[in-house]
């Protein structure tokens, strides 16, 4: 089994991939390689990705800066980085884009 990336049917668009989890299962990742759900059928990874892949880049997600969480939006995606901008209002850096490099949950989640 290997790394499959995964296009939506109906355009072609890149919404992410599926990689081997343990027993025969599939993880479904985003387009910057974050987690989405849990390991699962190869079918059923694809179809959460084809039906929420891209849905979740607009949501509101929480970045780790310094040794606290803050709201943030996803400016930009791929798969080596994404750019987050803070969106606390109370925040110091309210409205600071910062750039992570292939961001795991211990730094990157969602809201």
């Amino acid at each position: 089994m290997k790394n499959r990336t995964v296009y939506r049917a109906e355009d072609g668009e890149h919404v992410g991939y599926v990689v081997p989890a343990p027993e025969t299962r599939w993880q479904a990742l985003t387009v910057f390689g974050y987690p989405l759900g849990g390991p699962a059928a190869f079918d059923d990874s694809v179809a959460l990705l084809e039906a929420e892949g891209l849905a979740i880049l607009a949501e509101r997600w929480s970045v780790r800066h310094g040794e606290d969480w803050f709201t943030c939006r996803l400016v930009e995606t791929s798969p080596e980085a994404v750019v987050v901008r803070i969106e606390d209002f109370g925040a110091e850096d309210f409205g600071k884009h910062i750039r992570l490099e292939r961001p795991g949950p211990e730094v990157l989640k969602r809201a």
